[in-house]
């Protein structure tokens, strides 16, 4: 059953506001990752009883069951154009579906891959390769069509947590150790690392979707803007009293929301550095969430786990330039 409850909370710095309503609790959907789609308001919920599930934050798509997995997934990502997804599982395995139909299309090969379970996924912009970070400290580079993983590093150790390409390849993965490592296009041999000023590190990190701006999760419960291009820290903004877990961009780059087991879900504006809106109640082992393609929700877990949605507003999509899909 699905039930509504709404709660607004928006702050006002200078002319920006944002506010979010819940208008739905997914009773029984208790999920350990999500992942949305980058087109629309669909998002994928990995559950903690293996189920993977496609659904519709605007309740207006049938959800679609991925049936494959012996125990939880808690990595997922929809290609870029939406009509694939990547999962993997606390077994190290890697599974590529239909979207659409929910059909099983491949699983990648686990000898040279990964040897513990699975904790992120991310699609290079193209859509023809992905990295995925596992719990044994190590990232690979595989390519979607099949095949042994085309490159694996391994922190040695570096506690890797979430990774993202950039445009020219390179990619920016999270560490445990200093904060942030920028790992070189093909190989991904480190070539730069940037520390947090508490030198705890970062259970985790989130880049916009032009790969100019990224934040870490912080261990000492901060939020660590980047300068991606300049590849300097911006600004680290206090708010969370625990352990920072998760993080996540609107489509347009404006803002960003941070989880923390701290039991709150606090959304940032990405401009002023400043917290404009906290949701309590969330999980306390760390709230996954995501930011819908189409900007229109936020996706995270309450203390009970269970998946709520929360409408934004006003809605925070991506900005396309004239003459440009």
């Amino acid at each position: 059953m699905v039930t509504a409850v709404t709660i607004a909370t928006s702050l006002v710095l200078g002319q920006n506001t944002l506010s979010l309503k819940k208008v739905k609790a997914l009773d029984g959907i208790r999920a350990v990752a999500l992942a949305a789609s980058p087109k629309d308001s669909r998002f994928i919920a990995c559950l903690e009883n293996s189920q993977v599930r496609i659904m519709d934050a605007g309740g207006k798509i049938a959800s679609v069951n991925l049936i494959g997995h012996a125990q939880p997934a808690y990595a997922a990502a929809f290609s870029p154009d939406g009509k694939y997804v990547l999962t993997g599982d606390e077994q190290a395995k890697i599974f590529l579906w239909d979207a659409k139909t929910g059909k099983k299309l491949r699983e990648f090969p686990r000898e040279k891959g990964h040897t513990r379970g699975i904790q992120s996924i991310t699609y290079k912009a193209d859509g023809k390769q992905f990295i995925s970070v596992g719990k044994d400290d190590a990232i690979c580079l595989w390519n979607v069509s099949g095949g042994n993983p085309l490159a694996k590093v391994v922190g040695e150790p570096a506690n890797y947590y979430g990774a993202f390409f950039t445009k020219a390849g390179s990619v920016f993965a999270g560490t445990q150790a200093e904060g942030l490592r920028l790992l070189a296009p093909k190989t991904l041999q480190p070539v730069l690392k940037l520390t947090l000023p508490g030198g705890q590190g970062a259970n985790g990190f989130a880049m916009n979707r032009l790969a100019t701006r990224g934040i870490t999760c912080g261990r000492d419960g901060m939020v660590t803007v980047f300068d991606l291009v300049n590849r300097s820290r911006l600004k680290s903004m206090p708010g969370h009293t625990d352990f920072v877990t998760g993080a996540d961009f609107t489509p347009n780059g404006r803002y960003a929301a941070t989880s923390a087991i701290d039991g709150t879900v606090r959304v940032w504006d990405m401009s002023f550095y400043k917290e404009v809106v906290q949701l309590d109640n969330r999980s306390y082992v760390g709230s996954p969430i995501s930011f819908t393609g189409d900007g229109k929700y936020l996706l995270s877990t309450n203390s009970f786990d269970t998946v709520e949605i929360h409408i934004v507003s006003p809605a925070q999509p991506e900005i396309v330039k004239k003459g440009k899909k």
